[in-house]
């Protein structure tokens, strides 16, 4: 996890298992390792795992079958990309466009830096 992230644990633990559902490694329809397993993994108290297997239960990615454990929800990928982009777009763009405002980062420079980066990322 990454040190300077100042959100509770149990809300990284939730973007930990969001990551890996997006980057395919738990897929829709799947069975993801239990609270205990993840606990333990993650080396944090079972509570705490618990709490982020609740929160992703309640946006809909994953779903408990009973006596079966925790499973992706089919829509699981639409529904982390949607909230990331709110979260992204609530929260963390005031910042960043604030201090673009005071660095006097035109929005035709923005939209220059923006394409330099995709063209960096296909190539790695």
């Amino acid at each position: 996890m990454i040190q300077s992230d100042n959100r509770p644990i149990y809300v990284r633990l939730a973007d930990q298992i969001c990551d890996r559902i997006l980057l395919e490694e738990y897929r829709p329809n799947e069975r993801i390792p239990s609270v205990r397993e993840y606990a333990v993994s993650q080396q944090v108290n079972p509570a705490t795992a618990a709490r982020a297997f609740e929160t992703l239960e309640r946006q809909g990615v994953i779903f408990n079958k009973r006596g079966l454990g925790f499973f992706v929800a089919e829509s699981a990928v639409d529904i982390i990309r949607k909230l990331r982009l709110e979260t992204l777009l609530g929260e963390e763009s005031d910042l960043f466009f604030s201090r673009l405002a005071v660095l006097e980062v035109s929005p035709d420079q923005l939209r220059d830096m923006y394409l330099e980066y995709l063209i960096k990322s296909q190539k790695s």
